[in-house]
């Protein structure tokens, strides 16, 4: 009796084209097609580094498990040489890669997610909005550097004592899909408002911006409100705020109350006339600002729904720290921490992005963790010629744990752990007869100059 011998060849080829067909799903050529007009290809036959080999060569570069920039760089370039077996070789040192990307530019990866994102946008359809808006989150959070000379000169000490150089990173986070929708980075000592206000050009119709507390400010706000952007953004007690009667009772009994937001420093400009909702969550009381003055469009329910579904832009900050483990930059320079930061969150999006794609809706049920672990094994066994299950089926099944705990994951004792106070809440001041004679004059001013 003769005993049948699998054919691994036959398998593995099967996986190979059932991993390419699913990564062109998710990136299909059209992105690629329009990344090479925007970033054209050098003519020169020497150029090895192509720009589509840069943003696959960076993103496995995020992807790899490896301890070092090398040996992560030669994994990716085995990686390539599986996935285009008739093209020619990319180069092989990290260096040439440094150099050819800074050649084209931090623009590469803003501009390959720009027309990625396009794509997606379409085929999101209905899981894009929430309550008829396109709800996006913002925040930001600090990555350490080497204590260089280099990175201390230019990154320099970002707020604390004895703290090294550090880089900035702020993010906008599809809230229904948790999907990296855009981001800004600079030195630890960036400012998050900035960073958002330069993001605001590429912000999409009826869009509603959820942040915390850091982002309040007379101009930021005022740059939404004219830009036709809704925002829910929460407010401490560093806030002024202008009302009709200190007495009354701000969002009870079913009550809505119109605030201004006018700093003193501003007085020659038109107020912003703003609405507070108050919400109440674990004793503790939650003070939102919001354009949408009209209750009927959105409520204390949908506001408190919105404003706690943020808490999924932490935890995609987590996963980039602790799950991909890239809480730290590697390199040893400003410009070369630039783009290993920006190929590290472009390397995040993408992976939130393949779970979409298998997932649909349920991605904000991800596990990032289960995810990336079945991207690895994919990488792993294209460059090694061997054979696993499908791709997109362990992704289907990359979904976190739904049961609940009855004690915290946390350790006991964490020396480093931050324990912030929360917000408490904003200064309410009664607006006087001077101030509401001066609103009107200023608005007249203003609608005249306007026309």
């Amino acid at each position: 009796m003769s005993m049948r011998i699998p054919n691994l060849h036959t398998r593995h080829e099967h996986y190979r084209r059932n991993w390419v067909r699913f990564f062109n799903r998710a990136v299909p050529d059209v992105v690629w097609q329009r990344l090479a007009r925007a970033v054209p290809t050098p003519r020169d036959p020497r150029v090895r580094w192509v720009p589509a080999y840069l943003i696959l060569a960076w993103v496995v570069i995020g992807w790899s498990v490896r301890t070092t920039l090398a040996e992560r760089l030669a994994e990716a370039c085995r990686w390539l040489a599986r996935r285009f077996p008739a093209r020619r070789r990319p180069g092989h040192t990290y260096a040439g890669l440094l150099k050819a990307t800074q050649r084209v530019g931090l623009e590469l990866f803003q501009c390959f997610w720009r027309h990625l994102r396009a794509v997606e946008v379409k085929r999101l359809g209905q899981a894009r909005t929430w309550y008829g808006w396109t709800v996006l989150a913002a925040d930001g959070s600090r990555f350490d550097a080497p204590r260089t000379r280099a990175n201390a000169k230019r990154l320099r000490r970002a707020g604390r004592t004895h703290t090294g150089p550090q880089w900035w990173v702020t993010w906008l986070v599809h809230l229904p899909t948790l999907l990296v929708w855009d981001w800004r980075q600079g030195p630890g000592n960036s400012s998050e408002r900035r960073h958002l206000a330069d993001m605001i050009a590429d912000l999409p119709p009826q869009t509603l911006l959820v942040a915390d507390a850091g982002y309040v400010g007379f101009d930021l706000m005022k740059q939404l409100a004219e830009a036709g952007v809704d925002f829910l953004i929460r407010c401490g007690s560093n806030v002024r705020l202008l009302v009709e009667d200190t007495n009354s009772r701000i969002e009870r009994d079913d009550q809505h109350w119109h605030v201004y937001l006018w700093p003193r420093n501003r007085r020659h400009e038109v107020p912003l006339v703003l609405r507070l909702i108050v919400l109440t969550r674990r004793g503790k009381r939650v003070y939102l600002l919001t354009t949408v003055r009209q209750q009927t469009r959105l409520s204390r329910r949908m506001a408190a729904e919105i404003y706690q579904a943020r808490w999924g832009v932490e935890v995609e900050f987590r996963s980039l720290k602790r799950t991909l483990a890239h809480y730290r930059v590697l390199s040893k320079t400003p410009e070369a921490g630039a783009v290993e930061l920006a190929a590290y969150v472009l390397a995040l999006a993408l992976l939130m992005l393949q779970g979409a794609v298998a997932l649909g809706r349920q991605v904000v049920r991800m596990s990032v963790a289960a995810a990336l672990r079945a991207l690895r094994d994919a990488l792993e066994t294209l460059r090694n010629r061997t054979w696993t299950p499908a791709l997109e089926q362990r992704l289907r099944g990359a979904l976190r744990d739904e049961y609940r705990r009855r004690r915290p994951k946390h350790s006991r004792y964490w020396p480093r752990k931050k324990n912030d106070h929360p917000p408490g809440p904003p200064k309410l001041q009664r607006i006087t007869r001077y101030e509401k004679a001066r609103i009107t004059a200023v608005r007249k001013q203003f609608s005249t100059a306007l026309g």
